[in-house]
């Protein structure tokens, strides 16, 4: 069962090329919902702890890493401190998405070979944390170092947001969710099972505070108005967003 105070929004199918929306496309439905979204995660984190916010998913392919990349984009581009964590360490594509050359990230800093500070670059107003090269993911996600990073992170961020490995994948990731005050479920309109979505909510636990509906159909954006809770919305003018500049160490 969904917790009572609950975030649910739903966004149409990207391309691809269009799926960084908050920069690539600001005027459109998507990019919208997003701001909407981070509107209403402020309200009601007037209620809850929201300072680190994992993005996670039933499964892969859902669109979790879309949701966490454009959220971010979204909350730094309203002037917030902000830093994307890429926490699934088996897949990383932060990098490919930002058009980051390779460098040491999140899996070298748990490994004790790079200092947090080397592993953070800022593309535009957002501060980036990729997943890296990690020798073995599994055991980098184990390590006793990911509760003083998510500190470190915690007390430098307004928002930390985790791109987290799906709810439903094991341990991975688990010391980086744990950090979490909070988490949203991403499910892919129409390929989700209700009970794989209950199955995800519960391992969520106490921490589950909503359900982003993804892929829904296009029709349901095309004039402008989009479903929120139990509510709609009319989009307000486009917002200006920044161009994303040459990523460079913080």
């Amino acid at each position: 069962m969904i917790p009572a105070e609950t975030l649910n929004a739903a966004f149409p199918t990207l391309a691809p090329e269009s799926r960084l929306v908050a920069l690539d496309a600001p005027a459109s439905a998507a990019a919208e919902q997003y701001r909407v979204l981070y509107q209403r995660l402020l309200r009601l984190a007037a209620r809850r702890p929201m300072r680190v916010l994992a993005i996670t998913s039933a499964g892969r392919g859902e669109g979790r890493t879309t949701t966490a990349a454009n959220l971010a984009l979204t909350a730094a581009q309203e002037g917030r401190a902000t830093v994307l964590v890429e926490a699934d360490l088996r897949r990383p594509v932060l990098a490919a998405r930002f058009g980051l050359a390779p460098r040491a990230g999140l899996a070298e800093v748990l490994e004790g070979a790079a200092e947090l500070a080397q592993a953070v670059v800022r593309v535009g107003p957002l501060a980036v944390l990729c997943a890296g090269d990690p020798r073995d993911p599994a055991q980098a996600l184990r390590s006793p170092r990911a509760v003083a990073i998510m500190e470190q992170l915690r007390a430098a961020y307004e928002h930390v947001i985790l791109d987290a490995p799906p709810a439903l994948a094991g341990a991975d990731g688990d010391r980086l969710v744990q950090a979490a005050d909070a988490a949203l479920l991403v499910v892919r309109s129409g390929a989700t099972p209700r009970q794989v979505v209950r199955l995800a909510l519960d391992a969520l636990g106490e921490r589950a505070a909503g359900v982003v509906l993804n892929a829904v159909d296009a029709g349901a954006v095309a004039h402008g108005r989009w479903i929120y809770g139990d509510a709609s919305a009319v989009a307000p003018p486009p917002v200006p967003v920044p161009e994303v500049r040459r990523a460079e160490p913080l």
